[in-house]
C-alpha cells in the first residue's frame, strides 16, 4: 500500500514523499490516512449523522433542507420527490446525484448507480479511514440554486481550529474551476487544479460571518476543511472534509504546500 501510495505521490506532485517526517501539507494527509486514527473522525463525514453535529453547534438553519434519508434504493420514490433536488451516498465523497428536472432522468440508471454505492466501502477503495464504519445510506436534500446559474463552494482551510485560507470552486468556461483566497479575499498566487477563475471574483457579502462559522465547527480538529455554500444571502453547511482531494492535489508553487504543512502538527492531540 505504502508503495503504491508513493508511486501516486510522485506522479501527482513531483517529488519524492517523505512519509517518515513529512513536512508538506501533503505529504501529512499521506501520515494521516497511515497512522492518524481517521476512524475517529468517521461521524463527522457521514453527510447524515454531521448534520446533529452543526445544529448542535452553529444552529439548524445553516442546513440544507432534508427531503429524505434512505437506507436502501428500493425507498426512493420518484413520484414523490419534488421536480428537483440532490441524492448524496452518506459514506463516500463525490457520490451525487443532481437532478435539476426528474422528468429528464433515467430512473432505472441511477438507481444502479446508487444501489453500487451502497455496495462499495469507500474507505477501501481510498485509503481514508475516516469514512470506515459509516453506514450507507443515500440523502435526498433540495436543490440550492445561485441567481448567477453556478452555485459555487467556499472551502475554508483550517489548522489546529484556526481559519487559514479559502477555496472556492465553481463551474468556469464548461469546466471545474478553483481559486484560493486569504480571509481577506485577496486572490493567492497558488494554483490548485487545471483551471483558476478569472479575475475578479465577486467576494460574498457574508464572508466573515462564513469565516467565524467555519472557526466554530473547526475548533475540535486539528485540521478540518468547512465547506458551505451562499446563495440569496444564505449561508448552508456543505461537509466537513479532513483529507481533502485524498492528499493527490497538486498544489504549485510547493511553497504554499510546505507553509501548510508547517501550520499542521500531526503530534497535537485531538481536543
Amino acid at each position: 500500500m505504502i508503495e503504491k501510495m508513493k508511486a501516486k505521490f510522485k506522479k501527482v506532485h513531483g517529488y519524492e514523499l517523505n512519509i517518515q517526517n513529512p513536512k508538506t501539507f501533503s505529504e501529512k494527509i499521506q501520515w494521516m490516512k497511515l497512522f492518524g486514527n481517521l476512524e475517529k473522525y468517521s461521524k463527522y463525514v457521514d453527510k447524515y449523522e454531521v448534520r446533529d453535529f452543526v445544529k448542535d453547534r452553529i444552529g439548524e438553519e445553516y442546513l440544507v433542507p432534508l427531503i429524505q434519508v434512505n437506507n436502501n434504493v428500493k425507498e426512493i420514490n420518484f413520484e414523490l420527490l419534488p421536480n428537483s433536488f440532490v441524492m448524496k451516498a452518506t459514506h463516500g465523497c463525490g457520490w451525487n446525484i443532481i437532478v435539476n428536472d426528474k422528468s429528464n432522468v433515467n430512473e432505472d440508471i441511477e438507481k444502479k448507480k446508487m444501489e453500487q454505492w451502497l455496495k462499495t466501502d469507500y474507505s477501501k477503495k481510498t485509503g481514508e479511514k475516516n469514512y470506515k464504519g459509516i453506514i450507507p445510506r443515500i440523502i435526498i436534500e433540495e436543490l440550492l440554486q445561485d441567481p448567477s446559474g453556478d452555485l459555487k463552494d467556499y472551502k475554508i482551510f483550517c489548522f489546529h481550529g484556526v481559519p487559514h485560507h479559502i477555496q472556492v470552486s465553481g463551474n468556469c468556461f464548461n469546466g471545474r474551476a478553483r481559486s484560493l483566497f486569504d480571509l481577506n479575499w485577496n486572490k493567492l498566487p497558488v494554483q490548485s487544479g487545471n483551471l483558476s477563475f478569472p479575475d475578479p471574483l465577486e467576494k460574498p457579502a457574508h464572508l466573515n460571518k462564513m469565516i467565524k462559522l467555519a472557526e466554530k465547527l473547526a475548533s475540535d480538529f486539528p485540521f478540518v476543511r468547512v465547506d458551505f455554500y451562499y446563495t440569496n444571502n444564505q449561508i448552508f453547511f456543505g461537509e466537513l472534509t479532513f483529507t481533502p482531494s485524498n492528499g493527490f492535489r497538486c498544489y504549485k508553487p510547493y511553497s504554499f504546500d510546505k507553509m501548510c504543512g508547517d501550520l499542521l502538527d500531526l503530534y497535537k492531540p485531538f481536543l
